[in-house]
């Protein structure tokens, strides 16, 4: 194996890993960081997580937070949980001043509109101020090197497109300027710039340096992480493509968790399932160094296990040192099922990226509708990276899919993208219809009419999210569907998806107060009512999701410190928002084999499951055995159905 190129190139100041989850994304950041921090004493790095579930805590084994931390007995290494809402907030701060003096230039909006439409509509702002600050870490040559442990995929390729983003948040704050400008030199004959022109003048410069550090092949490496799986394999063609368009340099693949050892029939026919997607992966990706990493028999958690890790990602051969286990381990396969009441109307299944989720939902959904054929059941996915298709083992996509084994079972796959597009296009025909109807010309009319349309490019962060929100909402109304199994994005965007219904009604009535500014000239009847109907509809779907008669949360987590961790954050989330959750499911439990390699990753996984008994005694918890292949396709997925709830 060729030495990766991120560990050799001194000349690198920032390195992101991405891909999906549960590749091993943060073990692999956290690990180079340890290996380059060794190799050269006098390189300062930092080791950043933009994930909204932060990881990198868990995978050193320590407490890090929102604040520059030291790794232990490491001199030239540092960790750091970006806590992006902090930096939102201290932007805001700094900044609310002369943003609402930019907006009073170029729109008939008050203070208090101003202060609701920036509080509230800033497009992925919070994700925006992550890349902003790791941009200013590296202008102070504080540290010689950043390492980014990304979301997985989907949210990672939102963030490849923030800097986008953010321009036209700079053009629409422009264009109220162009009014001002307009004003300035038709009465007084001249234009000076002030503040406000400085302001916007320093943000198109920040985000410029920001682009221009992402293309930089010098400085600048993407790290796609896979493991040998369908999905793996389709969302990393997919990162590829994505990041050759933004021209980020990529020249190595890791390969993560493949299995080696052979000692018994499960190892064995783990090992025959993934030949054929190694191999497949050799040949998509033949042009790109391939880093093979195998299955570790342990968690790779702490400062020792991680410099194991490095030590592999570096090229040393690796040989599981296994002595002969001679214990009795306890049954850790709960023969309990999931208990799901009657009469449902949402159930979501939700948890750590790579834990399984989809194929929960996927057998959920088939299950329910084998057992009430009287019942036409939706299964939806909200999750950017999409694998229902995958699952089912057919083409599913942006459109209500039958599948076929079961009359009453569909599918859909939300395309936010075009969802986003079709919505601006219908508002801006709204508000192009209103300013056709004013009976006097001007610039006033103008200006404002080019605010107004653009105000849809900035509505609230998360676009996809609403999306998925707005078009449960649709199949809601049409009442189309008798229930709806919910295949969620991974923890950290998923909360947000659950925040949304109160956000989204804020926004819409920030926006409404806007249009009453020009109810005097202009009828804006149409988008009005557009907005409360919308409004209505959000609040229908908040109480549908806190009520425990109507909807069911089923957490999904896997027998390992960061899965565990992160189902905690969910179900406390849970139950702040009020969402009722009474079934948790571990997941990819080793079975009982006698081999060593197997004995070994069991009693990791045994105290993990024993934690969640002890401190979530009043939920309901199913255990899932490990599958020695992919659970994929009706068979696959009934497979899994029986051991999910018995029939």
């Amino acid at each position: 194996m060729q030495l990766p190129s991120f560990l050799e190139n001194e000349h690198l100041q920032l390195i992101l890993f991405g891909g999906k989850g549960g590749s091993g994304k943060t073990t692999s950041a956290a690990a180079t960081g340890i290996y380059l921090a060794k190799l050269n004493l006098e390189r300062k790095i930092l080791i950043v997580s933009t994930d909204p579930a932060h990881s990198l805590g868990d995978s050193f084994n320590c407490l890090i937070g929102n604040k520059v931390t030291p790794v232990s007995e490491m001199t030239n290494l540092w960790v750091l949980e970006m806590d992006a809402n902090k930096l939102l907030q201290d932007y805001r701060k700094k900044n609310t001043p002369v943003i609402k003096k930019i907006a009073s230039r170029g729109t008939y909006f008050d203070d208090e509109d101003i202060a609701n439409l920036f509080d509230l509509s800033l497009p992925g702002m919070d994700e925006v101020m992550a890349v902003r600050e790791i941009a200013r870490i590296l202008r102070t040559s504080q540290y010689d090197l950043i390492i980014m442990d990304t979301a997985p995929t989907g949210h990672t390729l939102r963030l490849l497109a923030l800097p986008e983003q953010m321009e036209d948040w700079i053009k629409i704050m422009d264009m109220m300027m162009q009014k001002h400008r307009f004003l300035s030199k038709h009465y007084t004959g001249k234009y000076i710039k002030d503040e406000c022109d400085r302001f916007l003048e320093k943000e198109t410069r920040d985000i410029k340096q920001i682009k221009s550090l992402f293309k930089d092949h010098k400085r600048t490496e993407f790290v796609p992480v896979t493991i040998p799986e369908p999905m793996s394999i389709e969302e990393t063609q997919r990162l590829l493509t994505i990041l050759k368009r933004y021209q980020i340099f990529i020249n190595n693949i890791i390969v993560n968790q493949i299995t080696k050892s052979e000692e018994c029939s499960f190892c064995r026919s783990r090992k025959k399932y993934q030949e054929d997607y190694i191999r497949e992966i050799d040949e998509k990706f033949a042009s790109y160094n391939l880093v093979k990493m195998p299955l570790f028999p342990y968690e790779i958690r702490g400062r020792q296990e991680l410099i194991k890790y490095a030590k592999v990602l570096s090229g040393e051969n690796h040989q599981n040192q296994l002595t002969q286990i001679i214990e009795f381990l306890p049954q850790i396969l709960l023969p309990t099922k999931v208990k799901l009441k009657k009469d449902l109307q949402f159930i979501l299944i939700g948890g750590k990226g790579g834990v399984g989720k989809t194929s929960v939902a996927s057998a959920t959904a088939l299950c329910l509708a084998r057992d009430n054929p009287d019942k036409k059941i939706m299964v939806f996915s909200t999750d950017p990276a999409h694998g229902l298709g995958d699952s089912f083992d057919c083409s599913i996509g942006d459109k209500v899919t039958s599948i076929k084994a079961m009359g009453n079972l569909y599918a859909f796959e939300l395309n936010p993208k075009r969802l986003l597009e079709n919505l601006k296009d219908e508002y801006k025909k709204d508000i192009e219809e209103v300013f056709d109807k004013f009976l006097t010309t001007g610039v006033d009319v103008k200006f404002d009419r080019e605010v107004m349309t653009e105000l849809i490019n900035i509505s609230p962060s998360g676009l996809d999210e609403i999306m998925a929100l707005k078009k449960i909402i649709d199949f809601a109304e049409t009442k189309e569907f008798d229930l709806y199994v919910i295949d969620s994005a991974a923890t950290g965007h998923l909360i947000r998806f659950l925040e949304l219904p109160g956000l989204v009604r804020d926004w819409l009535k920030a926006i409404f107060r806007l249009f009453l500014k020009y109810k005097g000239m202009a009828s804006f009847t149409k988008p009005a009512e557009k907005m409360v109907d919308f409004s209505k509809s959000i609040r229908i779907v908040r109480e549908a999701l806190t009520d425990s008669k109507r909807t069911e949360f089923l957490t999904v987590t896997i027998p390992e410190a960061m899965g565990v961790v992160e189902m905690e954050r969910l179900i406390s989330s849970l139950g702040k928002l009020k969402i009722p959750c009474h079934n948790i499911l571990v997941n990819m439990v080793v079975p009982p084999v006698e081999c060593s390699f197997c004995l070994l990753k069991r009693k990791g996984q045994q105290k993990y499951i024993q934690g969640v008994c002890e401190k979530f005694p009043k939920h309901h918890i199913t255990t899932v055995p490990l599958f020695s292949h992919k659970t994929k396709g009706i068979d696959g997925l009934l497979e899994l159905s029986k051991i999910l709830y018995g029939n």
